[in-house]
């Protein structure tokens, strides 16, 4: 017997309520509840009997993983496609997810790969004239321009498909729920089924979904939960780089990243992303330090600029891009109470540059330096890094990856780098002087001549 009843779901987070509330008490978002329907059975019936296993009786299947052919993709996928597997694509709108997907959609097809492109969003002529902009002419490409289920259902049962493609999961809806294209419950109810269908059968699918104004995955949070791999898609569509980030991945590491740049033809790969955040690193100017960032397994260097301005307000103000706010609060107190620095009378502006965000501390002292260097007018000297995460005590604290950072500095032709003194007895390369400190003081006297 079945029974319809109404609950009120959050459309941020998916949490359930029997009753409507003004505010999510899972998220705190306000005045997110719907109202949706859905049908229960009293009785649920077993089809499979399911016995636990020993683990030292499970077999472990090897894995082998399918290039893309774009080498920054499979860079953040853990080197490849892995069969089965069931991958989110997110990001801003125009961004351009789906010029990245249908160029994995080409070159899987070039290999041999039957692919399926399911598109809610445009139609089949808006995505052969983009299929053409980017080169891509293959019979092994198969078009499905419709949002419901079941005609889906029936694509995926006479295609067969290797690799699947869906554009978006928010447009893909069920007749038999009673409620709107996007809801929780037909979001959630959708990416079940292709997660079902995904590992049932030997294909791989690509689950493109759109984001909130907040930035994060729309849609109830089981689908982030069901899904392989979470991958954002960052960048500013008012200008060319995109930056591919991983933040969830069951095969592979979390802390890749791939650049790319838009141009008229399509993504362009930026293998040498530290060209690209670095403008010209002989030039020497009050207030921009440089600092090797690690991104996964890539040494990435990039600027820091600070800016330090007298204040005509009440209230010096702090504005941070690209670095974490409250760190270089921090580092400004320490500044004021270990260097006797006077910030209370001026404006602090911390920029990354090229847009990339660092979200390590080790570019604590590149920081404190580019403000200090800023605040006296002073330029740092040349072809100069700065490593270390700094304490409270004004202690420059040991970083990791010293060497494959110090390696990346070597081949772009930096001459110095002021480490911390922990690291120093680490260091392998040789062709980089390093000036190994102890204390904030002692490194801002050799990057400022102070």
């Amino acid at each position: 017997m079945k029974k319809e009843k109404s609950i009120f779901v959050c459309s941020e987070c998916g949490y359930h309520s029997v009753k409507l509330l003004g505010r999510c008490p899972n998220c705190g978002q306000w005045n997110t509840f719907i109202e949706e329907f859905y049908t229960s059975t009293e009785k649920l019936e077993t089809k499979e009997i399911i016995y636990p296993k020993k683990l030292s009786e499970i077999v472990i299947e090897e894995t082998s993983r399918i290039k893309t052919g774009i080498e920054e993709f499979d860079r953040v996928l853990g080197g490849g496609i892995v069969k089965k597997s069931y991958i989110l694509i997110s990001g801003e709108p125009g961004v351009g997810k789906s010029t990245l997907l249908l160029s994995v959609c080409g070159n899987l097809a070039k290999n041999g790969y039957k692919v399926l492109y399911i598109s809610g969003e445009e139609s089949e002529s808006q995505i052969k004239m983009r299929s053409k902009r980017l080169g891509i002419d293959t019979d092994m490409i198969y078009l499905l321009t419709s949002s419901e289920i079941n005609t889906i259902k029936n694509g995926l049962e006479k295609i067969k498909p290797d690799f699947i493609i869906v554009d978006s999961i928010q447009t893909v809806y069920n007749p038999e729920i009673p409620t709107i294209p996007g809801s929780v419950t037909q979001v959630r109810e959708n990416a079940n089924f292709f997660m079902r269908y995904t590992k049932n059968n030997d294909c791989s699918t690509f689950l493109v979904g759109h984001i909130t104004k907040e930035g994060i995955v729309a849609g109830p949070k089981i689908l982030e939960h069901i899904v392989d791999a979470v991958i954002y898609f960052e960048g500013d569509v008012r200008t060319n780089l995109r930056i591919l980030r991983n933040i969830k991945n069951r095969f592979g590491s979390t802390n890749e990243i791939g650049v790319f740049s838009m141009e008229e033809n399509g993504l362009k790969e930026i293998p040498d992303a530290s060209m690209l955040f670095i403008q010209d690193i002989e030039k020497n100017l009050p207030g921009r330090t440089v600092f090797p960032t690690i991104e996964g397994t890539r040494t990435i260097l990039v600027e820091i600029e600070g800016l330090v301005t007298p204040t005509y307000y009440g209230i010096p103000r702090r504005t941070v891009s690209g670095v974490d706010y409250n760190r270089v609060s921090l580092i400004i107190a320490v500044l004021e109470k270990k260097l006797k620095l006077n910030f209370n009378t001026y404006d602090v502006y911390v920029n990354v540059g090229g847009g990339l965000r660092i979200n390590e501390v080790g570019s604590d002292l590149a920081v404190a330096a580019s403000c200090v260097s800023s605040l006296k007018d002073i330029s740092p000297i040349k072809n100069t890094v700065l490593i270390g995460e700094i304490g409270l005590t004004g202690e420059i604290r040991g970083v990791e990856n010293i060497n494959l950072r110090l390696r990346e500095c070597e081949r772009l032709g930096i001459e110095r780098a002021i480490i911390p003194e922990k690291n120093k007895n680490d260091i392998s390369v040789k062709n980089i002087k390093t000036y190994p400190v102890h204390f904030l003081y002692e490194a801002l006297q050799i990057a400022l001549d102070l």
